[in-house]
């Protein structure tokens, strides 16, 4: 395999046809086709399944795709880390993050790293804890700021950084707004909104309200973290949220209560890719966050 016939590979799989991939590589379709037959010789295996109308991976393609990603992902990091040794800070990071994360958590940490290096273009990308995780796996994404519990990855590098408080909050209207705790049992007698079935901050609530002993009367299920508080706001029940989102005049007409002998918590970590070359300006962005997420000791700030 070289290097040329996987590029015509990929470029084939993702526009979906050889012409389309002729185009974009400026190269004849019968050039192209001679590429694909030859690497296919080669893995002794076809790539493609030719219908009357568009050519599509076969099984061995779609097996080989992600693994090309990979090489050519790991070419710009090589290339990216050797321009790195002209110490000219520039180039093109990845970052993924949950929506709460990169709404109350990322702001300053991103806005200081980009005024210390202008010249450095941040893309970042938000997502459930399993979709960050697979495209950090895939080198979609240089890193991700995700929620544990996850399942293990052998190709992904897990560093633990902030673990932050998640508080009860009702409306500052509702008839519990007069206290500072409520006691676990009295959860299930209010109206619960929740967090999607099958996403990580639900599966960690899940895992608290069993502990406790409570099964909570879900009247909503949400994605959206604004939209919960807006539901909170209007009445309509009670959440449990990050005290980030919540806090000083994130939690305007909203009332915040502990559990009675209970504290409930999600942890947050860096993911990385375990790859033998990472830029370098990856590497410093990583650290900043590490460090200035590690600085929030309980999440008691703002």
């Amino acid at each position: 395999m070289d290097l040329h016939q996987l590029k015509v590979f990929r470029e084939a799989a993702r526009s979906g046809g050889f012409t389309r991939a002729s185009d974009i590589l400026h190269l004849s379709q019968s050039t192209i086709s001679l590429h694909i037959k030859r690497l296919e010789e080669e893995l002794g295996a076809a790539l493609f399944r030719r219908t009357k109308r568009r050519v599509l991976l076969s099984n061995a393609g779609e097996r080989l795709l992600p693994y090309v990603d990979r090489i050519f992902q790991e070419l710009q990091n090589a290339d990216a880390a050797v321009r790195e040794l002209s110490r000219v800070e520039r180039g093109t990071i990845r970052l993924g993050s949950g929506a709460t994360t990169v709404t109350y958590l990322l702001p300053k940490i991103l806005s200081a790293f980009q005024r210390r290096y202008p010249e450095v273009e941040l893309i970042v990308v938000t997502g459930s804890t399993e979709e960050l995780l697979q495209k950090v796996d895939q080198q979609m994404l240089d890193m991700a700021v995700v929620m544990q519990p996850m399942k293990p990855r052998p190709a992904v590098e897990i560093v633990p950084v902030l673990r932050e408080e998640l508080v009860y909050v009702v409306s500052n209207n509702h008839p519990l707004a007069n206290r500072q705790q409520i006691d676990p049992h009295a959860i299930s007698e209010v109206p619960f909104i929740s967090y999607l079935q099958g996403s990580t901050m639900q599966r960690v609530l899940d895992r608290q309200f069993s502990e406790m002993g409570v099964i909570p009367r879900v009247s909503m299920e949400m994605e959206n973290i604004e939209t919960i508080k807006a539901l909170v706001r209007a009445g309509l029940g009670a959440a449990i949220l990050p005290l980030c989102c919540v806090s000083g005049s994130q939690g305007a007409m909203l009332h915040i209560l502990r559990i009675r002998k209970f504290r409930i918590e999600r942890d947050l970590a860096l993911v990385v890719p375990r790859v033998s070359v990472i830029a370098p300006i990856a590497q410093k962005l990583a650290v900043q966050v590490i460090k200035a997420l590690s600085s929030r000791v309980g999440s008691s700030e703002s």
